[in-house]
């Protein structure tokens, strides 16, 4: 019987670094997103005054940090894992 475990580790590797760079390709595009959707005339972020448009406008703001965080805490838990073994 052949011993897996290294094919593993080089598995495991290849999907942290290519949750990596999927998180540095994502980043840049959701961040222009984020930031014409807080400029849209519609929502008016900067001035507004409305307990609800706030609310919207601070989840908004969060997505960016959030989404990437995940992206890349996953990446990170891949290759940890593999420090581990």
């Amino acid at each position: 019987m052949k011993n897996k475990s290294g094919q593993t580790i080089i598995y495991l590797l290849m999907m942290g670094i290519l949750f990596f760079f999927i998180g540095l390709a994502l980043a840049p595009s959701l961040r222009d997103v984020v930031s014409e959707t807080m400029q849209d005339n519609l929502l008016n972020c900067s001035t507004t005054t409305d307990t609800q448009t706030k609310i919207i406008c601070t989840s908004i703001d969060m997505t960016l940090p959030l989404f990437i965080g995940i992206i890349f805490g996953l990446a990170g838990v891949i290759i940890g894992g593999i420090a581990v073994r």
